[in-house]
């Protein structure tokens, strides 16, 4: 009798693993052959994520994190890796990894990211195909992704985002193709190897193991080798993480994320907002029908990907990878410590682009293609009308620097608020006169600002924007330099605006030129 009942066991068992398995194949159509307008409609998609990726690549000047970037990939080992420790919310792989490419300028330094983008879009045509078997499901996914303009103002920029982006999707394609059963050897290993790197990538990547981990529980609760085998892999993943905390929690952090505002629930749709159609601060009538569509279609998309679990084990898997980082991030931020960041969501990016055009694939032919057909159209022209306005460009600290040059005298100062302005704004100034170090004065230092008052004659002053905004990813609204309360700088302007001279106004930044022999009036001193 026990027998028969250990039969009967394993017979259900058996029948679970073949359901989750044969659900694929009930539930998607798969192609039967390469249909003839495939290869050229990739090539057309792969071109213009191309272009839009490549165009004018180092013409924007670095803004402050790239600087940050580039000062990593030109010092030594040693002092990439303390500089990294110091900021404590990053990981090495990245910033390592640029020291083995040249980057002496803002091309070259932005060009992995930017190879990595156009990648993205040809591994996510492959993804598409070889999970759902639907080519022209490929080449819409492959288009939404290569117009996005928050993958593509991500690819341009000389920061991880594009990788992580790849490493999602490809660690994410393994492990369903292994729950499918198709696993080898060298398959584990690159899916080790992979996760391996993203978690040194972005600590972000913890949401893929968190999704990978969902699955098991919901749908391969009786896969217990294929856990086995997963929970070794990501062992061996984890250990190279683990020392880097190990180490990081005996480093100094010099930076937090202080700057991070506490998020609302008005946030989660503006994220979605910024990931699927770029987030500009301001809903424009022709953006309506495309935001309709996006959210419409992510709405029941994660239904369906609940309610359908069973039948479509892929988009379950999309479902919880969307989950994983959103929520746990959303209430962390909103009750404990805020780093609730859009460009940290890239790691789910690949679930979005995904599953927005597998819900609509389930209406009627022309109606579907329309829809996505809108999306395309509003984010091609968002790009373009980035491109054609300078919006894209979020700091132009190289108009700055020439500003400040041209009329320099000797004896000015420079007053910059902390040390990564300074390196953002020293890459771009030439001084005139050796040993200008000697003229800046930075705020973040305190100084005794009476004495520099008193022995100064003309001081420049370098104002980076305070308003951040953890939605946009191009230039930050304008702001008032005048405006006490937004920065020590905003407060010490406002008590001198009666010495301004001069006022240069550049994306990012603006610089005044203050004469200190000027009378301020009493009556126009702002109370602090």
């Amino acid at each position: 009798m026990e027998h028969a009942q250990g039969i009967g066991v394993g017979q259900a068992a058996v029948g679970r693993r073949l359901a989750y398995r044969t659900g694929y194949a009930q539930y998607y159509q798969f192609a039967a052959e390469r249909p003839g307008y495939f290869l050229p409609g990739a090539a057309l998609i792969l071109l213009v994520g191309f272009v839009l990726r490549m165009w004018n690549l180092g013409s924007a000047s670095l803004w402050t994190d790239e600087v940050l970037t580039a000062v990593r990939a030109s010092v030594s080992l040693r002092d990439s890796f303390n500089s990294i420790l110091s900021t404590g919310n990053q990981t090495p792989i990245y910033f390592i990894s640029l020291q083995l490419l040249p980057s002496f300028d803002e091309t070259l330094l932005r060009l992995p990211s930017a190879l990595m983008g156009l990648f993205g879009i040809a591994l996510l045509m492959f993804v598409a195909v070889r999970l759902y078997g639907r080519y022209e499901l490929a080449l819409w996914a492959g288009a939404l992704l290569a117009v996005n303009p928050y993958h593509v103002w991500l690819s341009r920029t000389a920061r991880p985002y594009a990788m992580i982006f790849v490493l999602s999707l490809f660690i994410s394609y393994s492990f369903l193709m292994m729950a499918r059963g198709k696993q080898s050897r060298m398959r584990w290993i690159l899916f080790t190897a992979a996760s391996l790197m993203a978690y040194l990538t972005h600590y972000s990547a913890a949401a893929l193991l968190a999704a990978q981990f969902v699955s098991f529980v919901f749908l391969m609760r009786d896969r217990r080798q294929f856990f086995i085998r997963w929970m070794i892999a990501q062992a061996c993943a984890a250990v190279p993480v683990l020392i880097w905390l190990y180490v990081l929690s005996r480093h100094p952090i010099a930076v937090g994320p202080a700057w991070v505002p506490t998020p609302d629930l008005r946030d989660i749709p503006l994220t979605i907002w910024a990931m699927t159609l770029g987030y500009t601060g301001a809903l424009k009538w022709y953006m309506v029908p495309a935001l309709m569509i996006v959210s419409a279609s992510l709405v029941f998309g994660m239904f369906y990907a609940v309610r359908e679990g069973r039948r479509s084990p892929d988009n379950f898997y999309w479902f919880w990878l969307i989950v994983a980082p959103l929520v746990p991030v959303f209430l962390i931020s909103a009750f404990i410590v805020s780093f609730y960041v859009d460009r940290y969501f890239m790691i789910f990016l690949p679930a979005l682009v995904l599953l927005i055009p597998l819900i609509w694939t389930r209406l009627p032919r022309q109606l579907w293609q329309i829809a996505l057909a809108v999306v395309i159209v509003t984010n091609t022209h968002n790009v373009l009308l980035a491109f054609s306005d300078g919006s894209y460009v979020r700091a132009d600290w190289r108009g700055a620097a020439d500003y400040v040059e041209s009329n320099f005298r000797p004896g000015d100062q420079i007053m910059i608020e902390r040390t990564n302005v300074q390196q953002a704004f020293m890459r771009y100034f030439e001084p005139p006169e050796a040993g200008i170090d000697s003229h800046l004065i930075l705020m973040s230092d305190k100084p005794d600002l009476e004495a520099v008052e008193q022995n100064s004659r003309r001081i420049w002053v370098v104002y980076r924007n305070p308003i951040e905004d953890v939605h946009r990813q191009g230039v930050m609204p304008d702001f008032n330099p005048f405006r006490p309360g937004q920065s020590s700088m905003g407060d010490w302007l406002a008590e001198h605006r009666d010495q301004v001279v001069a006022h240069g106004k550049y994306n990012g930044v603006r610089v005044l030129l203050l004469d200190l022999r000027l009378p301020v009036m009493a009556s126009e001193v702002p109370a602090r």
